[in-house]
């Protein structure tokens, strides 16, 4: 069984995931502006946010967090190295790039084997110049669709996981169902459906359209909970219960999305939005509302631990 790279380099096996959030960030900032105005950041508060977080993660068993943050939305390795360090949590990173719409004119003029080659160098050599490689590759999709930068992104990540053999793991927007653009073109690029997330599928709670994504063999995220501006907590949890009750344990993922840092909005904007939101809602309200509704704890540990260890587990 390969290694999964963790960060600060090395690696661990599958088998010792244990209990994984495998969709989370430590931080989210806005490259451009951080780089150009970084007196408007302040990264000490931004790191006691993300060891905070990781650190009540892990009063609830919690072993290994799969940080989503990719080029784009301002990944970081040397602050997941000082958030590793502190909390001594697995963290896992990975490759992508993050837009809706375009992607920078450095790669748009030269070509999708220019962000292909920038993804695997990441896979093979290591992140932003150190010996920590990326694990996974991202694709998103959202609101605006399938621009012509967004598939070149996506194609990128597809052909970067043929030649690695690294899990993708995806962000789509529910509204539209771009979800199934995704599969189109995997299907395309021969990615191996079964070694893919689908995320954020749990923002809807149409069960016949989950269940026409889970049948392509893929993991499904239910991975935004907390987010109730997408869907109600309610909503989520029993959108759950019900893909449970329907035989598809073996295919969910649990996680929230939760940034301890994002500067898409004001700090207050988001407290007074979605005040419940954090990185241990699964843990202190969702689990105990499935296990009142007779859902078992192998299951869950089949959600929270063997799920994200069959993801990781083939790798070449």
């Amino acid at each position: 069984m390969s290694r999964i790279p963790v960060v600060g380099g090395g690696g661990i096996d599958p088998s010792n995931m244990g209990l994984t959030l495998f969709h989370e960030h430590l931080r989210i900032t806005t490259e451009v502006i951080r780089w150009n105005w970084p007196h408007l950041y302040n990264e000490d508060e931004e790191l006691r946010s993300a060891i905070n977080a990781v650190n009540a993660a892990k009063r609830f068993g919690v072993k290994t967090i799969i940080d989503l943050t990719v080029a784009g939305i301002g990944r970081d390795v040397k602050f997941d190295e000082k958030v590793a360090r502190a909390t001594g949590i697995n963290i896992i990173m990975g490759t992508g790039f993050y837009t809706y719409t375009e992607i920078p004119f450095y790669f748009r003029n030269r070509g999708l084997e220019s962000l292909v080659n920038a993804f695997v160098h990441d896979i093979t050599v290591g992140i932003q110049g150190t010996n920590t490689k990326a694990a996974f590759v991202k694709a998103v999709i959202d609101s605006p669709g399938l621009t012509r930068d967004v598939e070149m992104a996506i194609r990128a990540a597809a052909r970067a996981h043929v030649k690695t053999g690294v899990p993708i793991i995806t962000h789509s927007f529910a509204g539209n169902k771009s979800s199934l653009e995704l599969i189109r073109i995997f299907k395309e690029e021969g990615v191996d459906l079964s070694r893919t997330v689908i995320g954020h599928v749990g923002d809807s709670d149409d069960i016949l359209f989950i269940e026409q994504i889970l049948r392509e063999g893929v993991f499904v995220g239910l991975d935004r909970f907390g987010l109730d501006l997408y869907l109600p907590l309610e909503k989520r949890v029993r959108t759950t219960i019900e893909l449970i009750r329907r035989g598809w344990v073996d295919q969910i993922l649990l996680s929230h999305d939760y940034c301890p840092t994002i500067d898409w909005y004001p700090p207050e904007v988001i407290r007074n939005t979605v005040p419940s939101w954090s990185m241990t809602l699964i843990f202190e309200e969702v689990i105990p509302r499935l296990r009142s509704e007779g859902v078992t704890q192998e299951q869950i540990n089949k959600i929270l631990v063997d799920n994200p260890r069959r993801l990781f587990s083939s790798r070449p």
